[in-house]
């Protein structure tokens, strides 16, 4: 009967800390691919939560044309009623409250969706009311590409570790190819019957030396596949670092666009309620007919659309220039009462 306890100790074995080496590095890599995961959702929530901010104030300025409007009609058919306008202007002034009418309905289809997709991406019950908030006036947020900090992608740093693993797979396989050196202790009993006897028991050391010296080509094909695995992962790095600097730059030149087109459709607007205001003196000295007055009141509800819609993509951009910088600045949109539409 031979029981027996037996203990190795490695001496020397390269693949072990190259092997230790590459699994700290995949630990590495699997962070930084949680953080891109992290990364990409706090960008898509605040591009829809902005998108939400687009949309509300959009219904705001269109319910603010309704009002307008609306009251327009009423004067309209107490004009018709006593015989002061023709029909037509009144069916005019109908027509133009009955498309703004249904264009508040269309924005606040666009509200509940664009609250339903950011209750989504953070998990959340789709009807779930989101915090307002309001935007200043000077539009501070405007700053240059120049002050946007850089800081390393996630998606650099999970490259460079998979990399780096790769490297080390590749160390792992050429050990394999030397001998290597352990220290091993047996102890145990040995004997016709179950005794722990002094001359039943034992205890023996030996140094254990280990060299292949021939497997088939298998240790060298393992080696290559190591090889081209690493250069593979460090090809892969290059592009990426390739793409993310072209990535920097189209969001660069997209937010100068946008703050390009922001400064257009500022000063539309300002034209736009300044030609307002001139038709409604005119209008009330009977010098201009309805149908131009309706004219400069749509001009103006066309160019406040066209203001919120860039004021709201350029803070889009900007949000894009610094996810593409490495980060993304804030928290997720909190639970707040909703403005009623």
């Amino acid at each position: 009967m031979d029981q027996r306890v037996t203990l190795r100790q490695p001496l020397y074995q390269p693949a072990i800390p190259a092997a230790a080496r590459a699994q700290r590095e995949l630990l590495r890599g699997a962070r930084a691919g949680r953080e891109v995961i992290e990364q990409r959702l706090r960008r898509d929530v605040w591009l829809g939560y902005l998108e939400w901010l687009k949309a509300l104030r959009a219904r705001e300025v269109l319910q603010a044309s309704e009002r307008v409007l609306a009251e327009n009609l009423r004067v309209s058919e107490s004009l018709l009623a006593n015989g002061r306008i023709t029909e037509d202007q009144m069916l005019r002034a109908r027509t133009e409250h009955l498309a703004i009418t249904q264009q508040i309905r269309e924005m606040t289809h666009q509200v509940g969706q664009a609250r339903s997709y950011v209750n989504f991406l953070l998990n959340r019950p789709l009807e779930t009311p989101l915090e307002d908030a309001v935007l200043p006036e000077g539009m501070p947020l405007v700053a240059g590409a120049e002050e946007v900090p850089v800081r390393l992608r996630p998606e650099l740093e999970q490259a460079a570790a998979l990399g780096a693993a790769a490297g080390e797979q590749q160390r792992v396989a050429r050990a394999a190819l030397r001998p290597s050196l352990s220290l091993g202790v047996d102890a145990g009993t040995q004997g016709e019957h179950w005794d722990f006897g002094p001359t039943d028991r034992f205890v023996a050391a030996s140094l254990v030396l280990s060299w292949k010296l021939f497997d088939g080509g298998a240790n060298r094909a393992e080696a290559q596949r190591a090889r081209l695995a690493a250069r593979q992962a460090r090809l892969q790095e290059e592009a990426l670092l390739r793409e993310v600097e072209l990535e920097q730059q189209q969001a660069r030149d997209r937010l100068d666009a946008a703050r390009d087109t922001l400064a257009v459709a500022q000063a539309r607007a300002e034209a736009a309620r300044a030609a307002l205001r001139i038709a409604e003196r005119k209008r009330d000295a009977g010098t201009i007919s309805q149908a131009e007055f309706l004219d400069a009141r749509h001009a103006l509800t066309t160019a406040e659309l066209a203001l919120n819609v860039n004021r709201f993509e350029l803070l889009q951009r900007r949000i894009e220039l610094q996810y593409a910088r490495g980060g993304i600045p804030g928290e997720a949109p909190r639970t707040n009462q909703e403005t009623a539409p």
